[in-house]
């Protein structure tokens, strides 16, 4: 095993303890029930490292590279862990630098004592962009409304994602700023608070100039995103199956378990292979993902996710179908996981949005190829392709 995969695998191994330990049980259902957000459990995590994993060692962190975080929230997902876990722990990583900006401090403190970061990204959908909002970004001010923000009320710091006209610009902003206005949103998701965010002509400062740099930065963030949340989706179908296992295998009907029944191992069978179908995958994206060019890690990253919003959610819906009745009660739990998965499956793309984006950037790229080509014949003096036979 390499040096990375072994650092991974004790990382998520680390996590899993930690939460068997300390989270399962009462505490779980107690942070469950709070709406997503407990701001001692927070700092419980950032005293422990966790939002630190990715950050580089000259800023205080491990310097773990983000494929190592895939298997750390492969175990986020199993628990069902509250928080904002994605903004905490990815942001950090991939927005300080030597030689920061003003605003560091508060990414500092997102790290160290788990004051979330909020990602305000209008390009979580596609299909639903126009209900989800918009911001722009005109000279160093912010217009706009965005529908859906993870943790915006609670954080000290708002990364948004604008668009400039020409392209897409990190912008930071303190959510105390004049002009900018943060509602209560209801969520169906366990682990997760939500809020409008509305900017009125709010001072910003920006990441980098608009331009190709500050578009490959937004690419980035959402690919990771996209991958992360796979991962996590992962975690959250693994539980729903072994859940699930355990149950049919103690309940039973006409003096034998349900899980003897041959019915009941076929749809157990087919969350198996969905499961391991979407381990595998994330496992063999995470291998590549680190030193792909940015475009490829965007069809990568679109792919896993793809194929997760799918299969987690129908995992999940056995798992339910399983359990019976009581799949839909918080006995069981697995309800809590179908919430869950529901809510992920549409952040950054459900499985048809992607697809269809996958297959565009696919034509696009076979057509660049063609180009290519036939320009390579027209300099070697050969035949046009077409002519060949």
């Amino acid at each position: 095993m390499a040096d990375s995969d072994q650092d991974s695998a004790q990382y998520a191994a680390a996590v899993d303890e930690y939460l068997t330990r300390a989270y399962e049980g009462d505490r779980r259902r107690e942070l469950l029930n709070s709406e997503g957000w407990d701001p001692g459990f927070a700092a419980e995590l950032a005293d422990m490292g966790w939002y630190a994993l990715a950050v580089p060692e000259s800023q205080g962190g491990l310097g773990a590279p983000l494929s190592e975080l895939g298997l750390v929230f492969v175990q986020l997902g199993r628990h069902l862990v509250v928080g904002p876990l994605l903004e905490n722990i990815l942001l950090p990583a991939m927005l300080q630098r030597p030689g920061d900006w003003e605003s560091a401090p508060a990414i500092a403190a997102a790290v160290e004592t788990g004051v979330p970061l909020a990602l305000v990204d209008p390009g979580v959908t596609d299909d639903w962009a126009d209900d989800f909002g918009s911001v722009t970004l005109n000279g160093q001010q912010l217009f706009g409304t965005v529908n859906a923000v993870r943790f915006a009320r609670q954080a000290s710091l708002l990364v948004v994602i604008a668009d400039t006209g020409t392209g897409s610009a990190v912008c930071l902003v303190d959510p105390a700023e004049p002009g900018v206005c943060i509602e209560d949103v209801d969520s169906a998701d366990p682990t997760t608070e939500f809020a409008r965010v509305v900017f009125d002509g709010v001072r910003a400062n920006a990441v980098a100039p608009a331009g190709s740099a500050d578009d490959e930065l937004v690419t980035r963030i959402r690919s990771w995103a996209r991958l992360l949340i796979a991962c996590e989706l992962s975690g959250v179908a693994q539980r729903s199956l072994e859940r699930t296992v355990e149950y049919v295998g103690q309940r039973e009907q006409f003096g034998r378990p349900i899980g003897s029944f041959q019915a009941v191992k076929h749809i157990a069978a087919d969350m198996h292979t969905r499961w391991a179908g979407l381990h595998n995958l994330c496992l063999a994206t995470l291998a590549e993902a680190d030193r792909a060019p940015v475009a490829d890690l965007d069809l990568l990253a679109a792919t896993v996710k793809a194929f997760a919003a799918e299969a987690a959610v129908r995992v999940c819906e056995d798992a339910i179908q399983l359990h019976g009745g009581m799949g839909f009660t918080t006995e069981s739990e697995v309800s809590w996981y179908y919430k869950h998965a529901l809510a992920l499956r549409g952040w950054y793309g459900e499985e048809i949005e992607l697809q269809l984006r996958i297959g565009a950037a696919l034509l696009e790229r076979g057509a660049s190829d063609h180009t290519a080509d036939i320009d390579d014949s027209a300099r070697d003096g050969g035949d046009h392709p077409t002519d060949r036979a």
